[in-house]
């Protein structure tokens, strides 16, 4: 844990309503969701690992490794850790991966544990084991579900049927499904080889390679409440067995290991000689310790504190395959001793806090390190790791600015804070596009809401930033600046939890609530904070003394206890506070602070974590609750309602998993009862207030979604493992039928902003790197046209038009497969026609943006067509207005038009040229009177004559390459298309300027024409009456609007 202050898929379904408005709840009716089907969230980064704490590579396969995730799956690279891929998606139920192992007698089989063993306060729980026979591509589960907790996995050499497991168990309460489990026919059955007691499971094995009998197992004895973290006691020991697990000796009390209480314990043989084994034990004369007769006896090697500080979320050892003195231990750093352990030099790697590592039996300079950000790879035994550049970043909570486009903004565990535009003009999101932030690893992030520059922070132990990014400024505002670093709760006058709320006011910019067991509040950004409220917990002083032990303390702020968790104020009413206690108790006042009633749900956990509280922007009374109780040792979703203030309250979780416990809820803004829910494996959705729960995961991973925020009609999750993901336009939701699945059925379209840019997504090339960066997903960029098919279509065609039928966008040939389609259009009008091998100098043809306005879809499908309106806006940071927009689209048409008059002019000129000389030439050959030849053929000479002269003024006829117009100067046509670049050049209203200029050459051309309109009638009229009297056919000038090239 470091504080930083810079820097397939499930399938779903959803439940909706059938209008805007609110209807009461008849009945907890499902609605079928597969008219959705084809909806889908994308990922927006950041693209920086998250934690890790198992990894494996793959024997005989030097560029394959799998790494796991603490929330975020199993991931494996097949290039070296250059890119890395989940393969877990569609297949674990849980996201949390403890163990993962590789069998080294057949590759393809893989297992991985679920439920990390590093047991933070931020952990989630697992499902039990996972087998894949194909190298990841598929998944089984293979059993032992209620273990929870898996912290090592290991495969027999030569048999892969044959697996131990380190099960750790239930960390928030007492379970028998812990010990040492053992399959020998690939997991179909497991037997429970060794148990200690409800309290003490199994952490770490290690297999001697050439015994493969032999076993060594420490068993760890841990737990965890909301308020304390318990690390050893009688049930860690370590153990050892030579027959496969039937009978073990346990080495706790061998000559030479450190006396009790002991804690955690790492083990691992060395497979260079059987008989040394490296121990790293937790006690208080522990560390390194080394036995030269496989385990009889041991040495104290190393207690440097450095390798054995914060024991329980570390102490991991490695012996290396070919070298019996050569062994390393990861801690926050990680160290290699090539003295059999008595002394260590730091390797370094790319992120700290180390958990894992695995050594190529066959090459030991062949390493994959897991850390709390992510895992790497080296090909050169840690003199250089690959890269942590994938989304597997766990966010705490998440807000968005009101900048636009707007920003989101989140707390990266064991990392900074980030700010990430939610769209881009580019091809995508990338590190580029996004900065770190105010605050810390674990705390709210949330912006001023009337200058998004201006962001405030939170972090462990009180740290709260306000910082100004367009100064670059940044000061401490801590509301009781009293750091209580290894203190228990109880000595401070502030408790102030590891994330502790940060909440604006919604009626004024200039309220800032924050909260310790007391509601704080400033109105000047910070600098004077007023305490608004008693303390609103339980006060309970037998939970909050020093936490950790027997052994070491470890008082972060994680286990502080009697807090007040969550905070809201009514979108509807100034003063109606909500407040929310990790210990179990809700309160409100409705006017700001002045008095304070207790209104905890009646049946609610006794010491439920209120996790979220969200006052409803529909009714001033109105209030929803999300309590997580799985520090209980309970993992049943909670989530209440009340009508009336808190005086009653309904538990609503009908739908929900039974063992996915819920960590936010929020109401949609704009219709009443829509509600949103994450759970530790995905989002749901509830349209009918709670009444019923359905997924709304479509391609979300599975998951711990820690918060949810709605902005702009877009739904933001922020998850502990996946980043940071935006589902799009929840007015579809809206809009949801809710007595039919997939129709065929154009939706009414949201705003849509004219911006430019999104649609990409992937990796982006790098100018200076091998390597790609990835990137995040924009939106799709245009006029955005939903609907969906339910069978599959021959034919979609989808059009625009403007309010006088104008088609400003089409689509032939649309999507046509059955399910939702967004397909993005941008609306323009198209500009003028060319010449043939036209040169024009800075004035290419370009088509013009459509202005904010009203336009018509007309979606047809098969010959059947529908139509709905849609508005297409300016974006809230242009600098024009709507009426600008117009005046600019306006005038930019007429540019157009007038080129296109030009250049029709220009064309109309050559082909009337063409034909009277062609008819003169015919005449010539006609045979009749002489003079009468000779008379047609000046008068089309002179004709020809007169047309050139107008084609050279509206058009260089000389310019053949790009830089001519250097050497000859540009004409009409061009200085007029030149304009449409600066009436174009941005959302503004058209300059002064560019009308005087536009009116004068428009003027100048208007001359041209009409002398060609009169050389069309009156001079050609007369020449054809000669050309007739020789029995030449009349010229017709071609209206067609095609013509030569010159």
């Amino acid at each position: 844990m470091m504080l930083r202050f810079t820097r397939h898929f499930v399938a779903a379904s959803l439940a909706v309503l059938a209008s805007g408005v609110f209807a009461p709840v008849l009945a907890a009716q499902a609605i079928d969701m597969g008219q959705f089907e084809g909806l889908k969230w994308r990922l927006i980064g950041p693209f920086r690992g998250g934690r890790s704490t198992a990894v494996s590579g793959v024997v005989g396969r030097p560029s394959e490794f799998y790494m796991g995730t603490t929330g975020g799956g199993l991931w494996k690279t097949i290039d070296a850790g250059v890119n890395w891929e989940c393969v877990s998606d569609g297949y674990f139920r849980t996201g949390s991966v403890g163990a993962v192992a590789a069998s080294r007698s057949n590759p393809d089989i893989v297992y991985a544990g679920m439920g990390e063993a590093c047991i933070r306060g931020n952990i989630s729980h697992g499902d039990g084991v996972y087998r894949s026979a194909d190298g990841g591509k598929t998944w089984s589960h293979v059993g032992l579900k209620e273990t929870q907790t898996i912290g090592r996995i290991v495969v027999h050499p030569t048999n892969p049927d044959i697996v131990y497991v380190a099960a750790l168990g239930h960390i928030y309460g007492a379970s028998k499904e812990r010990g040492v489990y053992k399959t020998t026919d690939g997991g179909k059955t497991w037997r429970q080889v060794l148990y200690v007691s409800e309290r003490a499971g199994a952490v770490d094995l290690s297999l001697d390679v050439h015994n493969p009998e032999t076993l060594y197992a420490a068993t760890w004895e841990a737990w965890r409440t909301a308020y304390s973290l318990n690390s050893g006691g009688p049930g860690s020991k370590l153990f050892k067995t030579t027959d496969g697990g039937r009978n073990w000796t346990d080495l706790s009390q061998a000559r030479g290991m450190p006396g009790g209480p002991l804690g955690r314990i790492g083990v691992s043989v060395s497979p260079a000689d059987s008989n040394v084994v490296y121990a790293i034990v937790e006690a208080l004369e522990g560390g390194v310790f080394r036995s030269d007769d496989a385990g009889t006896t041991w040495t104290l090697t190393n207690s440097d504190r450095n390798y054995r500080q914060r024991a329980w979320y570390y102490t991991h050892i490695a012996a290396d395959p070919k070298n019996k003195d050569t062994v390393y231990v990861l801690n926050v750093g990680m160290g290699r001793s090539t003295d059999g352990g008595k002394t260590f030099r730091g390797v370094g790697t790319p992120h700290s806090d180390n958990h894992d590592l695995w050594i190529d039996p066959d090459d030991p300079n062949r390493l994959a390190n897991a850390n709390d950000g992510g895992a790497n790879v080296s090909q050169d035994g840690g003199r250089t790791w690959t890269r942590q550049d994938y989304a597997t970043a766990q966010l705490y909570h998440v807000s968005a600015d009101n900048a636009f486009p707007y920003r989101v903004l989140a707390a990266q565990q064991d990392n900074s804070t980030v700010r990430i535009p939610s769209r881009t003009a580019g091809a995508g999101i990338t590190s580029s596009d996004w900065t770190s932030t105010a605050g810390g690893e674990s705390g709210y992030v949330v912006a001023k809401p009337d200058d998004p520059e201006i962001v405030f922070g939170g972090s462990y132990g009180g740290y709260l930033q306000r910082l100004n990014h367009r100064l670059n400024s940044s000061r401490n505002i801590n509301f009781w600046p009293d750091n209580p670093m290894g203190h228990g709760a109880a000595d401070l006058a502030h408790r102030i939890q590891w994330t502790f709320p940060i909440v604006f006011s919604p009626h004024d910019p200039n309220v800032l609530y924050s909260c310790s067991q007391f509601v704080m509040k400033s109105t000047n950004e910070g600098q004077t904070w007023q305490k608004i409220s008693p303390d609103l917990t339980k006060n309970d002083k037998s939970k909050m003394g020093p936490t950790g032990g027997p052994i070491t303390k470890d008082n972060t702020s994680v286990e502080y206890y009697g807090t007040v968790f969550t905070l809201a104020e009514s979108p509807k009413k100034p003063g109606v506070l909500w407040a929310g206690s990790d210990d179990g108790w809700v309160s409100v006042t409705l006017d700001g602070g002045k008095a304070w009633q207790r209104v905890t749900p009646a049946g609610m956990p006794e010491w439920g974590l209120c996790s979220m509280i969200d006052a409803s922007a529909h009714a001033e009374g109105t209030a929803y609750l999300a309590v997580d109780n799985h520090e209980n040792d309970d993992l049943a979703p909670y989530i209440y309602r009340t009508h009336d203030f808190g005086k009653s309250w309904t538990k609503i979780v009908s739908g929900l998993p039974e063992d996915s416990y819920v960590r936010v809820v929020r109401e949609d803004p704009k219709m009443r009862g829509l509600l949103y829910a994450g759970t530790e494996t995905g989002v749901w959705v509830s349209f009918n207030d709670g009444a019923l729960w359905q997924p709304l995961q479509f391609n979300l991973p599975v998951v711990p979604v820690h918060d949810l925020v709605i902005k702009d009609d877009d739904l933001i999750a922020a998850t502990h493992g996946r980043s940071i993901w935006i589902l799009d336009d929840l007015s579809l939701l809206r809009q949801a039928n809710p007595s039919g699945g997939l129709a065929t059925r154009l939706f009414k379209p949201r705003d849509n902003y004219r911006v430019s840019g999104g649609g990409g997504f992937g990796r982006r090339p790098q100018a200076r790197e091998e390597e790609p960066e990835p990137t995040g997903e924009n939106p799709p960029m245009g006029f955005v046209v939903t609907y969906s098919i339910q069978e599959p279509a021959e034919s979609v065609q989808i059009e625009v038009s403007d309010a006088q039928g104008v088609i400003v966008g089409r689509r032939e040939g649309a999507p046509s497969a059955k399910g939702l389609h967004k397909v993005p259009i941008r609306l323009q009008y198209s500009s003028y026609r060319s010449i043939p091998g036209m040169i024009f100098w800075a004035a290419g043809s370009r088509p013009i943006p459509a202005p904010p306005g009203t336009y018509t879809i007309r979606l047809v499908v098969d010959g059947a067509a529908q139509t709905v309106d849609g508005r297409f806006v300016l974006p809230p940071n242009s600098e024009a207005t709507e009426e600008d927009a117009v005046l600019q689209c306006d005038l930019a048409r007429r540019i157009s038009a007038r080129v296109d008059d030009a250049n029709q002019a220009v064309l109309k000129v050559r082909d009337v040229r063409k034909k009277v000389a062609d008819a003169s030439e015919d005449a010539g050959k006609s045979g009749k009177d002489p003079k009468a030849i000779a008379s047609a053929q000046e008068g089309a000479s002179r004709l020809g004559a007169q047309l050139t002269e107008i084609e050279e003024a509206i058009y260089q006829v000389r310019n053949r390459s790009g830089q001519d117009p250097l050497n000859y100067p540009i004409r009409l046509n061009n200085k007029i298309a030149a304009l449409l670049g600066v009436v174009l050049s941005g959302d503004f209203r058209p300059t002064d300027a560019a009308y005087e200029v536009f009116n004068a050459l428009s003027g100048e051309l208007q001359t041209h024409l009409d002398r060609l309109e009169s050389l069309l009638t009156k001079d050609l009229n007369a020449l054809n009456t000669q050309l007739q009297a020789l029995g030449i056919e009349r010229v017709a000038p071609d209206t067609s609007g095609g013509g030569v090239a010159p």
